[in-house]
């Protein structure tokens, strides 16, 4: 996965839960550090960071040959006041998330199934067989290592904050613990039926089980409380500040608040606004001058060029951004069909025939490439699921890496005359009422922008990026 610091809390706070919940009893030994690091594909040092961790809280010591052994004593009453507080809180968010699976995370998963390879099968198929018990949830390691053939990065980060959201994968024995030890010869539709039949299952039950301690455990928890969402951190090599301000920034230039050829506001007022440091507004606009967004003047102040012949695509910051720019490309093609779908369903005619509008007045006024934003818009405000919100907003943001990337790429060619077509065609297909047309039509011009800008980055070459 990610070589930052970030992704060590997932580590850390699935140790933390089963120690706290008694899975991991006093005295007893946590798995060794290369095990651990091989179920999460992290490195030695991620795993370090995690124990350490635990280690400052009191819930374990290590030994002199670097074994973990924990030093937390669980109590029947600490366990379930811990669980409930924990579910109490997010019960909503919880049933929330596993409604969006089959929109979110179910694409990606039977994407990453249909990607596989021999290879791939061949660890799949031995997980199924030979599940390695005691390290993490059976569940959870075989959703890994279907995922992690997708080559996506951002979408394994995805995976790892749900499950730390979720948290029970980490603390219950599921079905496919309790299963006899599967058929090698099974073929590959076959594994993938008996998968869908486990996973929608264990969730089913996970969930009712989850209800149920909840009602008998949790109320007086929830008594004056706020309940917890689940918020999407996405982890990266470098501050995150900077990177998000950055875009934040390209954003404002998309939207036309601020223009090309006039002086972006102070170093102070960007600081005041967006809540940083003036020293992290001066480091966002040094990126923002190698990605050919803007060009500074001693003295005068940052005026906004978008001269995208400058960018420098040696630049590690730059890399990564192009790198989240692919990986949010590639999760909206796979799951915008159905999500829009779904929240259509949600909406009233006269909720449609708004967004319909809007579509026509951004091609009245040329401003076509704002379609995009119409549309995620609507997702924010229409679709009922939370999760879907929070993540494509949050892919949303990463989108705009990508806006100088497009403008150098499509250099010889007007920005408007590229997307007009396709606004025309959403326009047409939602005031005809052709709806899963209008669907399709946001997944085709997803599979066709991650197309593009795939063979534009082979192109181009850039050195690789480990993140």
């Amino acid at each position: 996965m990610y070589t930052d610091d970030g992704l060590y809390r997932v580590i850390y706070e699935y140790f933390e839960s089963r120690i706290l919940f008694a899975v991991y009893k006093c005295g007893e030994c946590l798995p060794s550090i290369p095990e651990t690091g091989r179920f999460f594909h992290m490195s030695p040092a991620a795993v370090h960071s995690a124990l350490e961790l635990l280690v400052r809280k009191g819930h374990i010591k290590m030994t002199g040959n670097q074994t973990a052994v924990v030093t937390y004593a669980a109590k029947s009453g600490d366990v379930k006041e811990h669980a409930a507080k924990y579910f109490a809180l997010r019960e909503e968010g919880i049933k929330d998330m596993i409604q969006s699976a089959p929109l979110l995370m179910g694409p990606l998963w039977l994407e990453g199934l249909r990607k596989g390879t021999q290879q791939d099968w061949d660890k799949i198929r031995n997980a199924l067989a030979f599940p390695s018990l005691g390290v993490i949830s059976v569940l959870v390691e075989l959703y890994s290592l279907t995922l992690g053939t997708l080559n996506n990065k951002l979408i394994l980060n995805l995976f790892w904050e749900e499950i730390r959201y979720l948290r029970f994968p980490y603390l219950t024995d599921n079905r496919l613990e309790n299963q006899e030890p599967m058929n090698t010869g099974m073929s590959n539709h076959e594994i993938i039926e008996l998968l869908r039949e486990i996973f929608f299952g264990s969730y089913k039950e996970l969930m009712d089980d989850l209800s149920r301690f909840i009602r008998e455990e949790g109320t007086k928890y929830l008594i004056g409380s706020s309940r917890i969402p689940f918020q999407w951190n996405i982890y990266r090599r470098r501050p995150q500040i900077k990177y998000s301000l950055a875009g934040h920034l390209i954003w404002e230039v998309v939207k036309g608040e601020y223009q090309i050829g006039t002086y972006l506001p102070s170093l102070p007022q960007i600081a005041q606004k967006y809540h940083v440091s003036v020293a992290t507004v001066r480091r966002t606009l040094e990126l923002l001058s190698q990605m050919g967004v803007t060009q500074s003047f001693h003295g005068k102040g940052t005026l906004v060029v978008m001269r995208t012949a400058k960018l420098n695509f040696g630049m590690p910051g730059i890399l990564e951004g192009m790198s989240l720019y692919l990986e949010s490309l590639q999760i909206f093609a796979l799951t915008i069909r159905d999500i829009t779908m779904y929240t259509i369903k949600e909406c009233t005619a006269e909720e449609l025939k708004r967004l319909t509008g809007k579509f026509t007045q951004l091609i009245q006024e040329k401003r076509v490439h704002l379609c995009f934003e119409a549309y995620f818009k609507w997702i924010d405000q229409y679709c009922p699921l939370a999760t879907v919100r929070e993540c494509y907003h949050k892919l949303q943001r990463l989108l705009t890496w990508g806006y100088p990337v497009m403008l150098y790429r499509i250099r010889n060619q007007n920005i408007q005359a590229r997307y007009t077509g396709f606004a025309k065609e959403i326009s047409t297909l939602l005031c005809e009422n052709r709806l899963e047309e209008f669907s399709d039509a946001w997944r085709r011009i997803m599979e066709q922008e991650e197309r593009e800008a795939r063979k534009f980055v082979s192109d181009v070459k850039p050195r690789p990026i480990s993140r």
